[in-house]
């Protein structure tokens, strides 16, 4: 994020872009100093044909030591950080940067010296190490992939892939596996393990999803217009996917594609449940309500929950009632108020 973490604390000059050779060196030597207390330690791949970066992202998992436990302190001080924004997951790092590595980078006339963002991401397991590298690497891969998978009612992230069900509905959790939403989407491991040397190698890869399909892609909502104008890379893929041409097979309809996600990951009883629940919340707001019985049995609010929960217990449950006619559930209703010597 190019030091931008530190601008409460540090000049903006203090954090100036690094290039390649510069950005490499300062990588491996902290990586090698991260691996004394982490026994994972990863760095997203960067994007390719990128010049300089503006910040250091670390995934790490499993500490080394006995208790599991790694302090901001601890970590501060393997990097050599002079200030340090420690937050539960991802915490921030300022790194002074050695004039002698790059004698150019000098003290600035007002005294600043210069110093390198370090992001660590603390993760709970291997698989979440994966999927951060997964979807965090080479750019704006990642976010390429969940705009594909969102035109066909998916929505995928580094927590795993989910179905938003229609609100109030909770969305329905897939997969937490990074290698089996690829293997869903139909994209190569292996081709994304040997890399990209170009934008339009990643954004060929993107596109062998047997979800791609151009016309899906055009941003519809603000949020996805402000991240398409404020990332270069994500805004040149979608200028580049409306020059191709999807194979039939890949042009995909939602519902088909949610239902076979759905048997894929064993949730389809999940959603059925759901879905199931909602009909019948919504049948019994429109067909057996306060304000209906009410009209039926000329009764007050009292009155009216009393006839209500005995009509259920009579039935054996509200899910009973479902279906029935409004004749049916007026007998119902009247029964019950004359069984309760109710008036």
């Amino acid at each position: 994020m190019g030091g931008r973490a530190f601008l409460q604390i540090l000049p903006k000059a203090s954090f100036p872009r690094l290039p390649t050779f510069l950005y490499q060196k300062i990588k491996l030597r902290l990586k090698a100093r991260l691996q004394t207390l982490y026994t994972i330690v990863e760095i997203p791949a960067e994007a390719p044909e990128k010049v300089d970066h503006g910040d250091l992202d670390f995934v790490v998992a499993r500490p080394v030591n006995s208790r599991n436990i790694v302090t901001h302190d601890q970590v501060r001080e393997v990097l050599g950080a002079t200030e340090v924004i420690g937050l539960d997951r991802t915490s921030n790092y300022a790194v002074l940067i050695d004039n002698e590595e790059w004698r150019d980078y000098q003290r600035t006339d007002d005294g600043n010296q210069i110093y390198f963002q370090v992001d660590v991401n603390v993760c709970t397991n291997e698989e979440e190490v994966q999927s951060i590298l997964m979807f965090h690497g080479f750019g704006d891969l990642g976010i390429i992939i969940g705009t594909i998978a969102s035109g066909c009612g998916l929505s995928i992230g580094t927590k795993g892939m989910k179905i938003s069900n229609p609100s109030p509905d909770p969305p329905i959790h897939l997969t937490s596996s990074p290698v089996a939403i690829f293997h869903f989407l139909g994209l190569s491991t292996d081709t994304w393990k040997r890399g990209f040397s170009t934008q339009e190698a990643v954004f060929k890869f993107a596109a062998s999803s047997r979800f791609f399909d151009p016309q899906k892609l055009v941003p519809r909502n603000a949020s996805k217009k402000k991240a398409a104008e404020s990332r270069t890379m994500y805004r040149n893929f979608l200028v580049w996917a409306q020059e191709q041409n999807p194979g039939v097979d890949a042009i995909c309809q939602s519902q088909d594609m949610v239902e076979e996600a759905l048997v894929q990951f064993g949730k389809k009883d999940e959603r059925d449940l759901l879905v199931r629940q909602r009909y019948e919340k919504e049948w019994m707001k429109h067909n057996f309500n306060g304000k209906l019985v009410a009209e039926w049995t000329g009764l007050g609010w009292k009155g009216v929950k009393v006839v209500m929960d005995a009509v259920r217990i009579k039935v054996g449950g509200e899910s009973m009632l479902i279906g029935r006619r409004t004749a049916e559930l007026k007998d119902l209703v009247g029964q019950a108020k004359d069984e309760l010597q109710l008036n």
